[in-house]
């Protein structure tokens, strides 16, 4: 008895419906190429040496930054101080100037005020002289005669007392005889005047001065 194989007959299988319209082309994988470099030890050392001048040359451009910073922060401030000591020392001569005009000012009103007193009392004092003269010239004719009346000779020495520089000028000499004191009763005051007579720059004079009062 032959045995008989009952297994299927094997089947080709049909290509799917898209290889008939497309080809695929299989990629070609290119290997990578490796390099190893070598140093040696003097590589090493040319290269250590670069990057220290690299690092030496940017030190050197930083302090050199940092100084030129430093300078120009310096002469700011010695701008700024300079500016500063020029404003105060402004201030300060404006406001001596200040001062200077107001004290100039304030002499110059003193100085006014002196000047109109002294030409209000120059002005009084003439106004004085030109009555005591006038007086003076209807008593002093009767004074210096030989018969004075002592009534006479002492209102000559109290109006020649009453002139600012206590003395007349006289053309002729004064006689002698009124050169004493006199007395003038002026209230319940007794005034005692004297008479002094000189020759002063050409001219004769009579002095009066007051010598008691009681």
């Amino acid at each position: 008895m032959t045995p008989t194989d009952k297994s299927p007959a094997p089947t080709v299988a049909a290509p799917p419906p898209e290889a008939s319209a497309h080809t695929v082309t299989p990629r070609t994988v290119i290997p990578r190429r490796e390099f190893t470099v070598n140093y040696t030890q003097r590589d090493v050392d040319a290269i250590r040496e670069q990057i220290e001048q690299g690092q030496a040359a940017k030190r050197r451009l930083i302090v050199l930054t940092l100084i030129v910073v430093l300078a120009a922060l310096v002469g700011a401030l010695i701008l700024l101080s300079t500016s500063y000591g020029l404003y105060t020392k402004s201030n300060s001569d404006r406001q001596r100037l200040t001062d200077e005009n107001a004290g100039f000012k304030s002499q110059a009103e003193k100085c006014e005020q002196q000047l109109a007193a002294k030409k209000a009392q120059e002005e009084k004092a003439a106004q004085l002289k030109a009555e005591a003269q006038a007086k003076m010239d209807k008593v002093l004719p009767a004074v210096l005669s030989a018969a004075a009346n002592p009534r006479d000779g002492a209102s000559l020495a109290q109006m020649i007392y009453n002139l600012p520089q206590h003395m007349i000028e006289t053309e002729h000499k004064p006689p002698d005889s009124i050169f004493h004191n006199w007395r003038v009763v002026n209230g319940s005051a007794t005034e005692t005047y004297t008479l002094v007579g000189g020759f002063y720059e050409g001219k004769w004079v009579i002095y009066s001065d007051l010598v008691a009062r009681h």
